[in-house]
């Protein structure tokens, strides 16, 4: 069987950083453990929408050996980086860096070319900058409270922008300002950062208070740096390196310079990102503390002493979503879906229910949801009809990026991170 650190490897082997020895594509051993666990041939059924057909192109890609077709093309990029396929493969195999590394050499390749879809062009300007995101969620709020999402909506004007997807998906946005310092009205602990990203800023509002009180209620004063940015994982995944790597270094710098005891974020798909600058970046570009899931901080430093009511007799049933951030990616993340589990059982009276299914994806996968319908809109339905034959009244999910993505059909209005949950049930 394949070893994961090879005593002889190829003059092709890559070496991250951190010195460990990542597999070349063509070291696939074709076993084909990958495949009942990948989104894409479950709803295809064909050897081309599998992991170890993409490692065929990835490897085509990075070394550069044969041109890569458009229909190989199509079928690398129809994957949804859900990073199951690590999870079972016996050759250690990083797809996930691979799959980086490729989408870096083909933007090279085309950015000079191609100038891109003006929408997804502007939605990555709109992340880079700030003050551009801040500025356009004003205009989103208006749009939606004086009365122009319905209109608009009538007028057949989001079809023709094709913005109608885009759209459907925005939630509430929160116009306020986060505090810089929450502090504690409890016995001190210590002190925590709340990373808030770019999305959950603005449109995971209430997630963020709720970690802010739970984490107040257990003793830690919680910071929120203003200059913190993107986690780079939107850029990363699409090729653009450096502009990924420059958001990695900001945050470091921010983060670094705080008197905290850990970063707490609350998307677990930025956590992936923020946990992989430990192993991606230079020694200058990591963070002096510890990184946390705020399911996992809280059910590490839970307090015997906090008695979480009942819930109301309609909302006692509840069903588990583990997003691929969170389950699928060892060793950074692996297994810190537990703690989910672990806090729900503090709820007194309910009924925990983990979806079937659960390593295959949702198909929201970061941007996935937009660019690819036809392959994101079959797999949310499985999710949804598992919800529905669960007959759970909540869903939970600890990604932003899947509750929106979920938030549909059977589960409208129904999904919410665990923590929203147990703040609401704070005595």
């Amino acid at each position: 069987m394949f070893d994961f650190i090879d005593d002889c490897p190829g003059e092709e082997a890559i070496y991250p950083r951190q010195g460990l020895y990542i597999p070349e594509a063509t070291d696939c051993m074709r076993c084909g453990l990958c495949i009942s666990v990948c989104p894409t041939y479950k709803l295809s059924q064909i050897e081309a929408e599998t992991p170890r057909s993409r490692l065929r192109s990835i490897d085509k890609i990075i070394n550069g050996n044969t041109p890569v077709s458009g229909e190989e093309l199509k079928h690398l990029n129809n994957c949804t980086q859900c990073r199951a396929c690590e999870t079972t493969c016996p050759s250690k195999m990083t797809y996930g860096h691979l799959f980086d590394l490729a989408r870096e050499k083909l933007f090279q390749a085309s950015s000079s070319k191609q100038p891109g879809n003006l929408l997804a062009v502007m939605g990555f300007k709109l992340i880079e900058h700030k003050s551009l995101l801040t500025a356009a969620t004003v205009v989103m709020g208006l749009y939606q409270k004086i009365g122009l999402q319905f209109l608009i909506r009538k007028t057949g004007l989001l079809r023709v922008f094709n913005l109608e997807r885009v759209e459907a998906l925005m939630p509430k946005v929160a116009l306020t300002k986060l505090a810089k310092r929450y502090p504690t009205d409890q016995q001190h602990r210590g002190n925590v950062a709340l990373f808030t990203g770019c999305i959950s800023d603005h449109f995971d509002r209430k997630t963020l208070l709720a970690s802010i009180k739970l984490l107040n209620r257990i003793g830690f004063d919680v910071l929120v740096p203003k200059e913190q940015s993107c986690c780079g994982a939107i850029h990363l995944h699409q090729g653009k390196k450096d502009i990924a790597d420059k958001m990695a270094a900001l945050n470091t710098d921010v983060f670094n310079a705080l008197d905290i005891e850990a970063i707490i974020y609350t998307a677990s798909g930025c956590g992936l990102t923020l946990n992989e600058y430990e192993h991606e970046k230079d020694d200058d570009q990591k963070f002096g503390n510890s990184l946390f899931d705020i399911t996992e901080f809280l059910n590490l430093h839970w307090q015997d002493t906090i008695n979480l009511k009942e819930p109301p007799a309609n909302a006692r049933n509840i069903a588990v979503h583990e997003p691929c951030s969170q389950r699928n990616i060892t060793p950074v993340t692996g297994n810190r879906h537990q703690h989910v589990y672990a806090l729900l059982e503090k709820i007194p009276g309910i009924n925990v229910i983990p979806l079937p299914d659960n390593q295959i994806c949702c198909g929201a996968g970061g941007v996935h949801t937009l660019t690819h319908p036809e392959i994101a809109d079959p797999l949310k339905n499985i999710k949804l009809a598992y919800f529905e034959q669960s007959q759970a009244e909540l869903l939970v999910s600890t990604n932003i990026g899947c509750v929106l993505h979920l938030n549909t059909g059977s589960a409208l209005n129904k999904i919410v991170h665990p923590v929203v949950l147990l703040a609401e049930l704070l005595p």
